[in-house]
């Protein structure tokens, strides 16, 4: 944004594993930085009440032309301060999917509801695909027009590097490589790609699989690959060189019970890897059953094993969903998104920076 003529400050909490020097980027790129201790990623009856009061007073401060928050918490105190520091324009990003799969009814009934408030205090809101815009309109949460889609945007020149000297898929492979990747938490899914390994065990074609992640649920994970026998199975953790891994992978399964995007998804793309993915969230936006990638029921291990086979199986069809996901990718980069984010900034606002 900075580079396209904004005067940017961005307003974070503390990430647990940043990807890269989010100071160093900020000094690279024009834009400044604030973090807040208070902004933690867990709701908190101590921090969340300084966290508002810290946003306002650098609103107040700052006095901001467009406040665009992002994410649920962090979006709903942003856009509550925005008002009452009297922002002329205030957008908020939806960053993925909590009005079903993360929580119990009654939860996600309490987040739908903070949500009709907070969208009732912004301009528009940015949704990540088509079927979440129509998810937001279901519940009520604003009128039509207030909600445009954006989709995401990721880096992903480090994906398209890292691919470049990738071969196109060989019949004569010895093996295929499997690739997940994500937070080992129990809305990511993981058992699902186990129980489907352990289906595949007397596949003619060798199968290996890479998990790269960390989480809370890693232990059970792989405990549960070992109950199962799966001998071709690789727990990375948490890497810095996903770039580097994916390329050297053959496929990437997608597991989730729920998703708004899938930001790996389109990192695999980037790496010309077909997607074996569930049905769910924004998952069918991004991934054409049968053209780039299959898809399947997210807790139904048989069909995910089936769908693995026919692709493994396939070097053809592997080869023409890894050219068609190459080309698919462009549209997420983020140069490409920021185009977008900069239209929906100036059809809520005139005479900002072209």
């Amino acid at each position: 944004m900075a580079k396209n003529g904004y005067e940017v400050l961005l307003v974070a909490g503390k990430t647990t594993h940043p990807p890269f020097d989010l100071t160093e980027y900020a000094r690279r790129n024009g834009f400044q930085l604030y973090f807040l201790r208070t902004l933690v990623r867990d709701p908190s009856p101590i921090y969340d009440p300084l966290a508002f009061l810290q946003i306002y007073r650098l609103i107040l401060k700052y006095q901001p032309e467009i406040l665009h928050t992002n994410t649920s918490k962090a979006g709903f105190l942003g856009r509550l301060a925005g008002r009452l520091a009297k922002v002329p324009k205030i957008l908020h990003s939806t960053h993925g999917h909590i009005f079903y799969g993360y929580y119990n009814r009654y939860i996600s009934k309490c987040f739908i509801i903070l949500e009709k408030v907070a969208a009732h205090y912004c301009d528009r809101v940015l949704n990540l695909t088509e079927i979440g815009r129509q998810d937001h309109i279901r519940e009520r949460i604003g009128p039509p027009g207030k909600f445009y889609v954006t989709s995401g945007g990721v880096d992903l020149e480090p994906f398209f590097k890292a691919s470049c000297n990738k071969p196109m898929p060989n019949p004569t492979e010895e093996k295929i490589r499997i690739c997940w990747v994500g937070r080992i938490e129990p809305i990511k899914n993981l058992p699902l790609l186990l129980r489907a390994a352990a289906i595949l065990e007397r596949n003619p074609v060798r199968l290996e699989y890479i998990i790269v992640g960390d989480g809370t649920d890693r232990q059970y994970n792989e405990k549960l690959a070992a109950d199962l026998g799966l001998k071709n199975i690789q727990f990375l953790g948490y890497r810095t060189d996903v770039p580097e891994i994916m390329a050297s992978c053959d496929i990437l399964v997608f597991t989730s019970l729920n998703e708004g995007f899938g930001n790996v998804i389109i990192e695999a793309m980037a790496c010309g890897l077909p997607i074996v993915g569930t049905r769910v969230g924004g998952v069918p936006m991004l991934v054409q059953d049968g053209r780039n990638g299959l898809l399947v029921d997210s807790e139904d291990a048989s069909a995910l094993a089936t769908a693995l086979q026919k692709i493994a199986n396939n070097t053809e069809q592997r080869r023409s969903m890894a050219l068609l996901n190459r080309k698919k990718a462009e549209y997420f980069t983020i140069d490409n998104y920021i185009k977008r984010v900069i239209y929906a900034y100036q059809t809520c606002k005139t005479n900002l920076p072209a």
